[in-house]
């Protein structure tokens, strides 16, 4: 069997830092070595088989001011995928791709279509990360994945097991190490040794991410916890900071810091709530848990076979239920240990873990 010819093809990759974007910038990485591949992406430096497209990003200043959406009658992502698909189509033609591999919806569909009418041969290679009902999946030969719990509900809803394959997001440990221990990082922030950090690595948004609710979560607690929210405002709620600042006051930090930081919030922080009570993912949640920081998540099926600990779930729609949960794990250091599940998520998650298995994925669709 040839090894295949792939393209990975993924407009934010370059321009945002979202988890998805994050999947495929390291998935190029890891099976650079092993395929012929190249990147197709919407922005950051140009190296030996990554390529950046000129296109109409979601959130650029063009679409702002000449919102072609608007004139489709969809959304800002359909027209970035719609002129990300046609830059992306000449390389398609001259490369002759044995595999596409994408996970934006919207470009998988045009693709599909477009691979139709042109009568190109690659075969599309779509990776579900979005959480949408299985109706509206895109159409593609292969369906990829990430979590157990979205496969199982693909296969009530009617899609044959055989055109799926399960595969979860991989992360990187090394990029992940912080720059110092975890009495110098908090020296450094100003953050006093005994004080209770909750973290919050998640777009500030109230209707997926529900940062709203850890906000007032958090106001419910006595002491002097600190709420440290680190995350984008893109497509978010931009009053957000103010709502917490004006409920928390001193008792609350809005950054939005590089993924290479990431790891020392990671190192001086004391437990991450995820208040989402759904995802399609959710590495940020790995990678904290990884790190080894206690990661309290929703009770929901796909947090359940995510982090398979019931001491590491509460329902997240109870008030008050977080609440005394960060009570308990702030007066007793035994309840955050007991919390912790890093190895895991490094025996499980770690790319060295995984990278085989999309080795065999792609080796699956070659002709």
């Amino acid at each position: 069997m040839n090894a295949p010819k792939i393209a990975i093809a993924c407009p934010g990759i370059g321009l945002v830092q979202r988890g998805f974007e994050r999947l495929f910038r390291d998935l190029f990485d890891e099976m650079r070595g092993d395929f012929a591949i190249t990147l197709f992406k919407g922005g950051g430096e140009r190296h030996p088989d990554e390529i950046v497209l000129p296109f109409l990003a979601r959130g650029g200043r063009t679409l702002r001011y000449l919102p072609l959406h608007r004139l489709m009658g969809r959304t800002p992502m359909h027209a970035e995928c719609l002129t990300f698909a046609l830059a992306l189509l000449p390389h398609l033609i001259r490369g002759r791709y044995d595999i596409v591999h994408v996970i934006d919806p919207p470009l998988a569909r045009l693709l599909f279509h477009l691979r139709r009418t042109l009568r190109l041969k690659f075969r599309l290679l779509y990776t579900e990360g979005t959480a949408m009902p299985p109706r509206d999946y895109p159409p593609c030969d292969r369906l990829h994945q990430m979590s157990a719990a979205t496969m199982a509900d693909a296969v009530a809803q009617g899609h044959d097991p055989a055109d799926m394959t399960l595969i979860p997001c991989g992360y990187r440990p090394d990029r992940f190490i912080p720059s110092a221990d975890r009495a110098t990082l908090r020296a450094r922030h100003g953050i006093a040794p005994d004080r209770f950090v909750i973290l919050s690595v998640a777009a500030l948004n109230r209707g997926h991410k529900r940062t709203h609710h850890l906000i007032d979560e958090v106001a419910r607690l006595g002491g002097d916890p600190l709420l440290w929210l680190d995350g984008s405002l893109d497509h978010g709620d931009p009053d957000l900071p103010d709502y917490a600042r004006a409920r928390l006051a001193d008792r609350v930090r809005v950054t939005h810091v590089s993924t290479q930081d990431v790891a020392d919030l990671f190192a001086l922080a004391d437990v991450m709530p995820h208040a989402a009570t759904f995802e399609a993912f959710g590495l940020a949640i790995v990678e904290a848990a990884a790190a080894g920081l206690p990661v309290i998540t929703h009770d929901a099926p796909h947090f359940r076979w995510l982090l398979p600990s019931p001491d590491n779930w509460i329902d997240m729609e109870a008030p008050g239920a977080l609440a005394a949960l960060l009570a308990r794990m702030a007066a007793d250091p035994i309840e955050r240990t007991r919390r912790v599940l890093r190895d895991h998520a490094r025996a499980t998650y770690d790319w060295a873990a995984l990278r085989l298995s999309y080795a065999d994925l792609y080796r699956s669709l070659t002709p």
